[in-house]
């Protein structure tokens, strides 16, 4: 029986940057199999530590990719 393993990587980065990371990826054998688009709720200081209202949650676009490979 074949045997897979799975990763998921998250991401809010610039698509120049993650084009390497999935070439980087493929390198090492996995497979892209589907990208799902979802919404993250992050607390403000995270983006602007310096800002007052820096518990304030804010909405962030984002995308979970989802690689496969044979399991060794």
């Amino acid at each position: 029986m074949q045997k897979w393993e799975y990763k998921i990587f998250a991401s809010h980065l610039d698509p120049a940057d993650v084009m390497t990371i999935m070439d980087a990826s493929g390198s090492e054998g996995w497979e892209l199999v589907s990208v799902v688009a979802v919404t993250d709720h992050l607390p403000l200081a995270l983006l602007e530590p310096n800002d007052e209202q820096a518990n304030e949650l804010v909405q962030l676009q984002a995308f979970r990719y989802i690689f496969k490979r044979q399991a060794v």
